[in-house]
C-alpha cells in the first residue's frame, strides 16, 4: 500500500487531548496510589516503554485520514496494568490492512514516531490460563473474550512505566489506502493494590446462584436394564481453593484436587457406581491485583504458573497474563463477593477468610 503523504496536525491533538485526559481537580481524596495513577507520564516515558508485538516503529506522524473506513473503539478512558499494557479493541465494516497508533502525554506532546500494526498482528491477545483443573472453577475466571467481529491490538510495558496517565490517537487503514478518522483515548497506568478491605486470604465456598448444567452427575444404564440416576463424575476426597491478595498488591492462587473417575463401562456391568483412575491436581498461579478506586473493580494479572506436582510445566509470563478483568468486588458480612468474573452481571463467586 501507497501511503497518502499528509499528517495529523499537532494543533488538533494539543486541543483534543487538554480536553479529553485533564484531571478532574474536584474528585474526591484517594490513596497513595491512586495519586500516583494522576502523574502525567512524560513522552521519554512512552517511547522507552511501550512496545506492540508484530508492529513496525516509522518516524514523523502517521498519514492524515481519508474518512473512506468505517472504524469504531471505545474512547472511554482504559485501564492499564504494569509491566503488562493493555489491549485496544475495535471494529470496522472494512477490509482493515492495519493500524496506524501515535503515543501523546496528556498534554497532546507526541512520541517521536508512530506505530505502524498490519492486520496479521491483530488478535495477540494474552491469552488464559491453561491448568489441568476441570470443571466450573476453570471456567470462572478468564479473560475477557473479544465480542464477535471485534479486533483486539495488544500493547505492552516495559518495567520502565510507572503508574500515571497518557493518551494515544488510532486509525485503521485498508489495502487501498483508505484511512479511517482519528479516535484519541486516554489511559490510566493503574497502581497494583490499592483496596486493604479485599487483602487476605480467601478460600473457595460457594458461586450464587448455582448453574443447574453443572451439576457433575450422569446417568447409567445397567447391563441389566436397571437405572442408575445422578451419579458423580467424581469421587473428590480433597477440592480446595484458595485466594490470596496481599497488601503490596501480590497475589497467588492454589487448586488442590484429588480423587477418583467414574468408571462407566464397570459401572454398568456392576449395576452400582466404580471408580477407578486416580485424579491430582497441585496448581499455584502468582502476580499481581490492582483495584479501580472509581469503579470498584478488581483486575488481576498472571506473571507465573506452577505446577507442584511436575516442576517441568512450570511457566513465566514475561509481559503478564490477564486472568480477569474489571469485576467487582466487595466484602460483605466478611465473605469475598466477586461479580461478573464471566461476563454475566448477576453472576458470584464467594469466598471465606481461611
Amino acid at each position: 500500500m501507497k501511503k497518502l503523504n499528509l499528517f495529523f496536525t499537532s494543533i488538533m491533538f494539543v486541543s483534543v487531548f487538554l480536553f479529553s485526559c485533564s484531571s478532574d481537580d474536584d474528585s474526591p481524596a484517594v490513596d497513595d496510589g491512586a495519586n500516583a495513577e494522576e502523574r502525567e507520564i512524560p513522552v521519554a516515558e512512552l517511547t522507552s516503554g511501550i512496545t506492540i508485538p508484530g508492529a513496525k516503529m516509522e518516524t514523523g506522524t502517521p498519514p492524515s485520514p481519508s474518512g473512506a473506513l468505517n472504524f469504531v473503539t471505545s474512547t472511554a478512558q482504559k485501564e492499564a496494568f504494569l509491566n503488562n499494557g493493555f489491549n485496544i479493541s475495535f471494529t470496522s465494516t472494512g477490509a482493515v490492512a492495519g493500524a496506524y497508533i501515535q503515543f501523546q502525554d496528556v498534554n497532546g506532546n507526541a512520541v517521536p514516531g508512530y506505530f505502524d500494526i498490519p492486520s496479521t498482528a491483530f488478535n495477540n491477545g494474552d491469552g488464559n490460563k491453561t491448568s489441568g483443573i476441570k470443571g466450573k472453577k476453570k471456567t470462572l475466571f478468564t479473560s475477557k473474550m473479544n465480542e464477535e467481529g471485534e479486533l483486539e491490538i495488544n500493547v505492552d510495558f516495559e518495567e520502565t512505566v510507572s503508574p500515571g496517565k497518557f493518551c494515544y490517537a488510532i486509525c485503521i487503514y485498508d489495502a487501498e489506502g483508505n484511512i479511517s478518522q482519528i479516535e484519541e483515548v486516554c489511559v490510566e497506568v493503574e497502581s497494583w493494590g490499592g483496596n486493604t478491605t479485599i487483602v487476605g486470604e480467601w478460600i473457595f465456598d460457594r458461586e450464587e446462584p448455582t448453574d443447574p448444567e453443572n451439576n457433575d452427575t450422569t446417568t447409567i444404564q445397567c447391563e441389566n436394564g436397571s437405572t442408575l440416576t445422578d451419579i458423580p463424575y467424581n469421587m473428590e476426597e480433597k477440592d480446595e481453593w484458595i485466594f490470596v491478595l496481599n497488601e503490596d498488591g501480590s497475589y497467588y492462587e492454589t487448586y488442590d484436587e484429588k480423587g477418583k473417575n467414574l468408571d462407566i463401562q464397570q459401572s454398568q456391568t456392576s449395576c452400582t457406581a466404580v471408580y477407578t483412575n486416580e485424579y491430582m491436581y497441585n496448581d499455584k498461579y502468582s502476580g499481581n491485583w490492582a483495584f479501580n478506586e472509581e469503579a470498584g473493580t478488581l483486575t488481576v494479572v498472571d506473571f507465573k504458573y506452577e505446577n507442584l506436582l511436575n516442576t517441568e510445566q512450570n511457566e513465566e509470563y514475561t509481559d503478564g497474563s490477564l486472568y480477569f478483568e474489571g469485576a467487582k468486588v466487595e466484602v460483605i458480612d466478611g465473605e469475598l463477593v466477586i461479580t461478573g468474573l464471566d461476563g454475566d452481571p448477576n453472576e458470584k463467586v464467594i469466598f471465606k477468610r481461611k
